[in-house]
C-alpha cells in the first residue's frame, strides 16, 4: 500500500511539472508602454548628413539612447537633443555627437553662438579637460556639438570623426578666451 500511494503521489507530481512546463498560448506581442523618441525631419536631415560625411571617413554613425548632458550654458536646459555614436573600434564610450534642434534658423544661430561662448568662457572650460576641442555647426534649425581631447581619446580615429563633423553645415567660430 505504502508503495502504490507512492506511486500515486509521484505520478501527479510529475503531472504538475509537465503542466508548468508546457508552453504559454501563443498571444500577440502587447504594445510596448515605453514610448520612443522620434527623431524629427529637421534633426533626421542632420543626421543623414552627418552619417555621409562619417561614412566618406570610413565610419558608422549609430542613434544612441545615452542621455547626454555636456558643459553647456543654462539656457540649453530644456533645448531638445538627440545624441549620436560615431563607432570607434578602441573607444566604446567615445564619438557622441549632440544634435540640438531649436524652433527656426534665427534661434539656432543665436544659440550656437551662445554655446561656443559658453564652451570657452571661465565656466565652459572648467567642464572639459585642458586640451579639448570643440566643433560646433550649424544645420539649418539644428545644432552640431561634439568635444574630443587629442590627450585622453583612446581612438586615433577620434579626430576623423571631428574632421566629418566640420564639413556638415555651417561653421560657429568659437571667441578666444
Amino acid at each position: 500500500m505504502r508503495r502504490g500511494t507512492l506511486l500515486v503521489a509521484l505520478a501527479a507530481t510529475a503531472a504538475v511539472v509537465a503542466a508548468g512546463c508546457r508552453p504559454a498560448a501563443t498571444r500577440p506581442p502587447e504594445p510596448d508602454p515605453t514610448p520612443r523618441p522620434t527623431i524629427s525631419p529637421a534633426v533626421g536631415a542632420t543626421q543623414v548628413q552627418l552619417a555621409g560625411a562619417l561614412r566618406a571617413r570610413g565610419l558608422v554613425l549609430q542613434p544612441t539612447e545615452l542621455v547626454v548632458r555636456p558643459g553647456e550654458p543654462p539656457s540649453f536646459a530644456a533645448v531638445p537633443r538627440t545624441a549620436f555614436r560615431a563607432i570607434l573600434a578602441e573607444d566604446a564610450a567615445g564619438g557622441l555627437i549632440l544634435v540640438y534642434e531649436l524652433p527656426d534658423l534665427a534661434a539656432a544661430a543665436t544659440a550656437a553662438t551662445e554655446l561656443a561662448a559658453h564652451v570657452t568662457s571661465g565656466p565652459g572650460r572648467v567642464q572639459y579637460p585642458p586640451d579639448v576641442r570643440h566643433v560646433i555647426r550649424q544645420v539649418g534649425s539644428t545644432i552640431v556639438f561634439f568635444a574630443w581631447s587629442p590627450a585622453s581619446s583612446p581612438d586615433a580615429r577620434t579626430a576623423d570623426v571631428a574632421a566629418a563633423v566640420a564639413t556638415v553645415g555651417t561653421g560657429v567660430p568659437l571667441p578666444r578666451g
